[in-house]
């Protein structure tokens, strides 16, 4: 069993409901209980969790779009020690697609913001990406 922490955070623009924010981001992580945390005139949505069973929903989608070795690259360019972290469009999120943004430069909006904390990066890695995943 992999140990992992999974953290997911959000901006909230003052232009964007914060409820249809929690919903984009729980289409790809349905599993994670999102929730808003206020700061004074803004809000971000965020949730986490030590599960593996949290991500099942973005292996998925990785593998219908069939973006799984494109995922595996940026993924693996995106380890720092014993933490990964990449971002995913919200509006594709929201419309229950993945497509990974880079933070804060392709879209008006700010990214879902996507944190795992592992020493078995590179099995959670491949445990997303796999080729032969049934």
């Amino acid at each position: 069993m992999v140990e992992l922490v999974v953290r997911v955070e959000a901006e909230v623009y003052p232009t964007e409901s914060p409820e249809k924010v929690v919903e984009a981001v729980e289409k790809i992580f349905p599993k994670i209980n999102s929730q808003i945390r206020w700061l004074d005139d803004s809000a971000v949505v965020e949730g986490s969790s030590t599960s593996l069973e949290s991500l099942e929903t973005l292996k998925r989608l990785l593998k219908e779009r069939r973006i799984r070795a494109a995922a595996r690259r940026i993924l693996k360019e995106s380890v720092t020690g014993d933490e990964l972290t990449f971002y995913l469009n919200k509006e594709a999120a929201y419309a229950g697609k993945v497509s990974f943004a880079e933070p804060f430069i392709e879209s008006p909006l700010p990214p879902i913001k996507v944190t795992i904390k592992s020493s078995e990066l590179e099995e959670v890695i491949e445990w997303l990406t796999e080729r032969s995943a049934p």
